[in-house]
């Protein structure tokens, strides 16, 4: 493939990913202000565990292996038998999917009394399960229709997406959330899933990959997917079961308890979404490039360098949104039914949960490492300890602190399997001792805390000699943030910290402001 292809696709993508995040943040504005953080909000939550854990199995044993024999069969064989693959696994995952849906509205009572705190909770639960269930097949064939274009370096049609099903889900809410109510949300999910598969197919079709009524089960391409699969399910595993403690233990807590959560987890992601994983997608393939070549010594310094560029633009985000979490939330949610009780409630939670807006991109980092060291043991381990701290903490915390206590839960349990990967990785490569240094994490630590401390001393001063208008406050509070950014910057300058031009180089080659060049290895 070559680097033209790459870097229209990946700017088609970013493009995708921005509005999507633009929208996705407006779907939750919304979301906020016609039905708050109360019952009704919860109830869809609960209704929606059952769907997001299927796709997270569909999607896993889908991203194993799919792709890479997709291309092999296309590659080394034809296009018209790479189509026949596709058509055999799509049926098979119609098939399936139809089967557990069958079970799922078979035993929909059982399955919504889990997060059920009375009656009509568990009413509305079911209720909104039935609704959205089928929206799991057509997301499912969508995954498979994604993953299909892509392989064939057409990107733009995937990259819209998402931004399509979160402008169906905003116009479903707008225009049917007076007589629909909540399952206003719900329809718009399930009919943004159905838009998706019919929007790809003519694209596919005019690709020239063909789908075909045809199945067989004694297959070998059915076999390496299922066997290629096996390591990801283990991990999706994982990380549904702490989903599913997550809504199961929120349930029984005060209303709102599980909506607030889920807020203050999305908001958290935006910044790791758009910086964090932008640094560790641009690094990680050049890191996985210098271990295929056996230059260790480039390797190492590559991860040194991400993990450090991570904790140079984020560390200033984090301490920025734990002070200001109040305001942030304010600003963005409160307003119509997201009242001051469910802003309290979401910014105490977005507080405690953005002490992993540094942690959560450099655990994703080093899993990705030991992926391409053919290591599967070491991320599975990780993520089992990570379930296993997040349940006992909860049994700890939750009975005092109530929904706090699953936030800070979720924040010891990211640390605790961070600590654990960084443990890891220092036994694998001792190398990593030379590239860390603590004087530049204090160098940061100090820089930080000036900036973000001082910006929100400017924000408490102004705002309490100032009247109390919502436009005031939100310049007064982009001001403030402003104001602690660019002292940071300059503590760092002052520091010498090299990394800074590290930083630029890779979000440049990922934003494609310009290629990238070499990697500076920064000392301080």
């Amino acid at each position: 493939m070559n680097s033209k292809v790459i870097f229209s696709g990946a700017f088609i993508l970013l493009v995708g990913n921005l509005l999507s995040s633009v929208l996705g943040l407006s779907r939750e504005v919304i979301s906020a202000a016609y039905y708050g953080a109360d019952m009704q909000m919860d109830s869809y939550l609960f209704a929606n565990t059952v769907p997001s854990i299927l796709l997270s199995f569909i999607d896993g044993i889908l991203m194993a292996g799919f792709i890479p024999l997709f291309i092999k069969k296309k590659v080394n064989h034809s296009a018209e038998e790479a189509s026949l693959m596709l058509s055999n696994m799509v049926n098979w995952l119609i098939v399936a999917v139809l089967a557990i849906m069958a079970v799922c509205y078979a035993f929909s009572h059982v399955l919504s009394g889990f997060f059920a705190i009375n009656e009509i909770a568990h009413g509305q639960i079911e209720h909104l399960l039935w609704i959205l269930l089928p929206g799991v097949l057509f997301f499912s064939v969508s995954y498979v229709q994604t993953s299909v274009l892509n392989s064939m370096n057409h990107f733009a049609t995937p990259a819209f997406l998402t931004v399509m099903n979160n402008v169906v889900i905003i116009l479903f809410m707008v225009i049917f959330h007076r007589w629909l109510g909540i399952d206003s949300m719900a329809w718009g999910f399930v009919i943004g899933t159905i838009l998706q598969v019919a929007v790809q197919w003519p694209v596919m079709r005019k690709l020239g990959v063909k789908y075909r009524p045809y199945m067989r089960w004694k297959d070998e391409d059915m076999r390496k997917l299922l066997a290629m699969s096996l390591p990801i399910v283990g991990l999706v595993v994982i990380t549904q079961c702490v989903m599913f403690a997550t809504r199961y233990f929120s349930a029984y807590l005060d209303p709102g308890s599980a909506s607030s959560l889920n807020y203050a987890s999305r908001f958290i992601m935006l910044p790791v979404t758009l910086f964090g994983t932008a640094l560790v997608s641009a690094s990680y393939p050049a890191a996985t490039q210098m271990l295929a070549e056996q230059k260790m010594k480039d390797f190492n310094a590559i991860v040194m360098n991400c993990i450090k560029s991570l904790a140079l633009i984020l560390t200033p985000i984090m301490l920025i949104c734990i002070l200001f979490s109040q305001n942030i939330i304010r600003i963005l949610l409160e307003r119509g039914a997201f009242d001051a009780r469910a802003t309290h409630m979401t910014a105490t939670a977005f507080m405690i949960l953005s002490a992993g807006i540094v942690i959560i991109p450099m655990r994703d980092f080093f899993n990705k490492i030991f992926f391409s060291k053919e290591n599967m043991r070491i991320p599975i381990l990780t993520s089992t300890l990570y379930l296993a701290v997040f349940i006992v903490s909860c049994l700890v915390l939750v009975p005092g602190m109530r929904y706090t206590g699953i936030a800070t839960a979720s924040t010891v349990a990211s640390l605790s399997s961070f600590l654990f990967l960084l443990y890891h990785y220092r036994k694998l490569d001792s190398g990593i001792r030379s590239g860390v240094s603590s004087l530049y994490f204090a160098k940061i630590g100090i820089s930080s805390s000036v900036g973000a401390g001082a910006g929100y001393g400017f924000y408490y001063v102004c705002s309490r000699s100032m009247e109390n208008h919502q436009m005031m406050d939100f310049v007064l509070v982009i001001l403030s943030i402003c104001l602690s950014l660019a002292l940071y910057l300059a503590l760092i300058k002052l520091f010498k910290i090299q990394e800074i031009d590290y930083v630029y180089e890779k979000l440049a080659s990922r934003f494609k402001l310009r290629k990238s060049g070499a990697a500076v290895v920064g000392k301080s």
